[in-house]
């Protein structure tokens, strides 16, 4: 059985690259950047190959940003599910996020 990254990498070179550069420019950032987070080197570069290149700099941003907060597997589970679902044609919900600050 596939583990979460490994089904987006496949996807993101499966299909053509403007349909998939299509669906990942309709994603958020952080949705992205969170379903980035145990992908390869090479399949993260490969991703961000896909986007403009401002898009590509506000994705670095939000991993430096993710960081420094504690995310967890579910959480980082219901991101990934839902972009996977974009990538298959399917209509994801996409996710609302909202960082509370630590005290």
């Amino acid at each position: 059985m596939k583990t979460p990254d490994q089904v987006l990498a496949d996807l993101l070179h499966k299909d053509p690259f403007t349909k998939v550069q299509n669906i990942l420019m309709r994603i958020s950032d952080r949705e992205l950047a969170i379903s980035m987070l145990y992908l390869s080197e090479e399949d993260e570069t490969f991703m961000l190959s896909l986007l403009s290149v401002v898009k590509q700099n506000r994705i670095k941003q939000e991993q430096v940003y993710l960081k420094g907060l504690h995310l967890r597997y579910p959480q980082y589970r219901t991101v990934i599910d839902d972009v996977i679902l974009r990538l298959q044609g399917m209509s994801g919900g996409g996710i609302r996020s909202y960082v509370r600050p630590r005290r």
